[in-house]
């Protein structure tokens, strides 16, 4: 009888909760905002299991829960871009957890790859990066990547030179500057500067900025900064994003031209309406997952008008002259076409394979009535095999290849006459892994081929090639000395076809005692001359002429830096002072009344200055983003012209949320200052009966451009923005090549749509 009440008794214990329902539940994560409480798709849930030493990863729905997988004790951490990182030790599967994220301000808890090619977070990272996140980048619609960075980036500062964008960083142009797309390089180059159209925003997650040298961990030209776009990566089954963004007509040129008209092709194209259109679809099955990107951009040409008086008080005779400026300069209106296609096929949880495929196609259409414009082309083709365990712990394995084209397009005949094509193919092996708990060491091999082919190696324009190859070994340890103090040391040897055998070291080191860090960075870096600055020999319609120097030597630098950041719930701020001190530096100067430009190295020249950064978040509410650059550059060579770098630039950014139930609304204002800047102009000139050359200063007085805008989310899908660019309608008296290029002010639109969230709001 004992033992049937017994039997009983247990049998009740185990049924009752199972009609109850509460053996039978699901242990679930749930994640959710803990300003309005809304669920957060597709946060990551990392596992560590502490028992098996393994790790797993897994995605909150579309309602912000997911299933607790942990496998016995386990540690989990869970993130999303634009939330502060929640990490946590559970003790097994059968339990159920409601996290509440809080939103990160400033970034800190995301993840970086560009520093140290390893994955840290921001905080952690021993040399101090900057991040441009996508929502930074659609608050004021940029259209480029390289409107972004202006706008956020104090510092940064894009010249218009020739009929390009030249990029200026902490005083080094863009022939020190590296930019890569998802970590690999970019072929095509003007003065050292990428296509910085082909940076396109619809499409970008962050933008990832280390200034200084970082030539140990990616090579030639990383000598000044690199700049590393990270495309997004959605997470959804099923995904599809589309935006439109209109701005209004700068100048109207060409509205009445007709057909019979000799110059019909040439301004028919002048008038393109300042559009950008992208559009994005794509799936993550099981195994396969696939992206498609498609962009369209479009900009008007226009003409400024340059007026007034220069006064040219030469420096080196007892001269002065005024001469009288009236002047148009034109910009030219610009029109591409990208497609983008990315495949990734999942053959285990850490073994995958992607390829990567993109075309693009810009027009740039100038002012010249010739019935001819610049055409450019590119295609990149690129296959990775990544192996990847653990956080930390990878083995890739990759090709990229990229071929970028320039032709001029005869447009009455509609045919294409190739001036150049630029290639790179670069196949490398980077290796990642944890020793010994603290240390992750990083290894790569690369073997680097780079083609040029152009009409421009000698004057008689026939077609030439000329080729650079090299081999390349890296070797980093980043270290954890102990619970506060980071280092990181790494070294790179290099041999090139050309320049022999390269050595380029880098030390890091940094301390984190709440809320200050200390970071102290010494690094050499190195640029080969390009395949230009060494043969070129170019006749540009006699108006002058390019002259390559084949003895020219690669160029060095030396870099220190030392920052100290200050981070608490409310406020980051950082001061970084830097030193960069160059051997051999390759400049260029205009010769012969500014007839021939030639290349030479510099014995020495040195930088040095200061930078100032500060973020504030008040109330989840307010944000405040300011910094200030002061860049000072001494050059020993008085066979130079000195730099033409604006000494102080300055950025502000205001944005306020507001935001009840379901309305969600920013306002955004933002300023851009460039500083006065001095610099000497040589020009032959008649002196006493003798032409001598003569050197005046020209001065350019500071400028401020500043931006409004206004964003309002609907069914947490529907994005709509309008601003103002120029708010303050300036333009500049004489437009030259150290002058902005801005037309004054202009209105904008853009409407975004996120298909997939719409898609959820509404069903759900």
């Amino acid at each position: 009888m004992k033992k049937a009440v017994l039997i009983f008794t247990i049998s009740l214990l185990i049924i009752l909760p199972l009609k109850s329902g509460h053996a039978l539940k699901t242990p679930f994560i749930t994640v959710l905002d803990s300003e309005t409480g809304e669920p957060i798709s597709y946060a990551t849930i990392t596992y560590y299991h502490l028992k098996t030493h393994t790790t797993s990863v897994d995605f909150t729905s579309d309602n912000g829960i997911a299933k607790n997988k942990a496998d016995g004790p386990s540690k989990i951490s869970i993130s999303y871009l634009g939330y502060k990182t929640i990490e946590d030790t559970l003790s097994g599967s059968f339990v159920s957890k409601t996290y509440y994220m809080k939103p990160d301000a400033f970034l800190m808890d995301q993840v970086v790859v560009t520093a140290t090619r390893s994955k840290k977070m921001l905080k952690d990272t021993p040399v101090l990066t900057q991040v441009i996140s996508s929502d930074q980048i659609q608050a004021f619609a940029s259209n480029t990547v390289s409107d972004a960075l202006e706008t956020e980036i104090p510092g940064i500062e894009f010249q218009r030179h020739g009929t390009s964008n030249d990029i200026n960083i902490q005083g080094l142009e863009g022939r020190n500057v590296l930019v890569l797309i998802d970590g690999e390089k970019m072929a095509g180059e003007t003065r050292g500067n990428v296509d910085y159209w082909r940076l396109n925003t619809n499409d970008v997650e962050r933008v990832e900025i280390v200034k200084g040298a970082s030539s140990a961990l990616y090579g030639s030209q990383a000598m000044g900064a690199v700049i590393n776009v990270i495309p997004k990566k959605h997470k959804t089954r099923f995904f599809s994003e589309a935006s439109i963004t209109y701005k209004g007509r700068t100048q109207v040129n060409s509205a009445d031209v007709k057909k019979n008209d000799i110059f019909y092709y040439s301004k028919k194209n002048l008038d393109k309406p300042n559009l950008n259109l992208n559009a994005i679809i794509g799936f993550n099955f099981e195994k396969l997952s696939a992206k498609t990107s498609v962009v369209y951009k479009s900009m008007d040409a226009y003409n400024l008008i340059s007026t007034g008086v220069i006064k040219k008080d030469y420096i080196n005779i007892d001269t002065v002259v005024f001469e009288t400026v009236d002047y148009e300069t034109g910009i030219e209106g610009q029109e591409d076409y990208t497609l983008s296609q990315t495949l990734t096929y999942r053959l285990s949880p850490f073994l995958k394979i992607k390829a990567n495929g993109q075309f693009y196609a810009r027009n740039k259409y100038d002012f010249n009535v010739d019935n001819k414009h610049e055409y450019f082309e590119d295609l990149t083709l690129g296959a990775k095999v990544i192996y990847e365990p653990h956080f930390n712990q990878s083995i890739i394995l990759s090709l990229h290849t990229d071929s970028y084209s320039k032709f001029n397009y005869y447009e009455k005949r509609d045919s294409l006459e190739k001036n150049y094509r630029h290639r790179i193919i670069h196949p490398k092996l980077l290796f990642n892994t944890i020793v010994a708990g603290n240390h992750v060491l990083t290894a790569g091999v690369e073997y680097l081929n780079e083609s040029h082919s152009n009409k421009q190696y000698n004057l008689e324009e026939q077609w030439d090639e000329k080729t650079f190859n090299s081999i390349v070994i890296f070797l980093q340890d980043d270290v954890l000395l102990s619970k506060t103090i980071n280092a990181v040391a790494g070294i790179r040897g290099q041999n090139h076809d050309k320049f022999g055998s390269m050595i380029t070291p880098k030390i890091s080191l940094m301390g984190k005692w709440q809320p200050f860090t200390l970071r102290f960075n010494y690094a050499n870096g190195y640029r080969e001359p390009s395949l230009k600055e060494l043969y070129m020999n170019w006749n540009h319609f006699d108006m002058f002429t390019i002259i390559g120097n084949e003895n020219l030597k690669p160029e060095t630098n030396t870099y220190f830096s030392a920052s100290l950041e200050f981070t608490n719930s409310f406020l980051n701020t950082s001061i970084t002072s830097f030193y960069n001190a160059f051997k051999n530096k390759i400049s260029g100067y205009w010769a012969e009344n500014q007839s021939i430009y030639r290349y030479l190295n510099l014995e020495n020249s040195r930088l040095f200055g200061i930078d100032l950064f500060l973020q504030l978040s008040l109330w989840n509410r307010l944000r405040l983003k300011t910094g200030y650059s002061y860049v000072n550059e001494n050059i020993e060579d008085e066979t130079v012209q000195l730099s033409s770098t604006s000494p102080h630039t300055a950025n502000l950014k205001l944005a306020y949320h507001l935001f009840k139930g379901r309305y969600d609304a920013w306002l955004n204002f933002s300023g851009k200052y460039i500083g006065e800047k001095n610099f000497n102009v040589s020009e032959v000139i008649e002196y006493r009966g003798e032409e001598i050359e003569a050197y005046y200063t020209v001065r350019y007085d500071g400028y401020a451009l500043w931006k409004l805008s206004y964003s309002q989310t609907f069914f947490n899908g529907l994005h709509v923005i309008m601003g103002i660019d120029n708010l303050f309608d300036y333009t500049a008296e004489q437009v030259t090549f150290n002058t902005s290029i801005t037309p004054g002010r202009s209105y904008y639109t853009m409407i975004r749509l996120d298909l997939d969230n719409l898609y959820r709001t509404f069903s759900q």
